[in-house]
């Protein structure tokens, strides 16, 4: 592979990893909020076992950590739309955008667009060019 395909599949890399990480803060924020409803029964269970310091403890300690991985993946989510939002071309932005944080297919890009599947792909492989990386 020369540099520029491998510049062009770190970039894609980068810009899908955008799906994987929102579906990480869904499911971090989903866990998040089943705990804080099932805090009582919790530390009533944590504190059968362990005593009530320790299971306070601990319910703050894992808090305390969830609320730091969602801050990451948020910030790297935001940070990946401002890259995206900041290129001057706005059909490669919004095919990036489509494809990359919407998670639509290419098919349904043609659609919106009404661009040709065939224009859809080389307005991505330029999109993919002028992304700042």
């Amino acid at each position: 592979m020369n540099s520029s395909t491998e510049k062009k599949e770190l970039k894609k890399t980068y810009l899908q990893s955008y799906q994987a990480l929102s579906f990480s803060i869904k499911t971090l924020e989903v866990l998040m909020n089943r705990m804080k409803e099932e805090q009582r029964q919790t530390i009533s269970f944590l504190t059968t076992f362990f005593g009530a310091e320790q299971s306070d403890m601990e319910m703050t300690d894992v808090f305390t950590c969830l609320k730091k991985q969602l801050a990451e993946k948020n910030l790297i989510c935001s940070a990946i739309v401002k890259k995206v939002e900041c290129m001057d071309c706005e059909i490669e932005k919004n095919i990036l955008l489509l494809k990359y944080i919407s998670g639509y297919t290419w098919e349904e890009i043609s659609e919106i667009t009404n661009y040709s599947l065939r224009q859809v792909y080389n307005i991505h492989n330029l999109a993919l060019n002028h992304f700042p990386m």
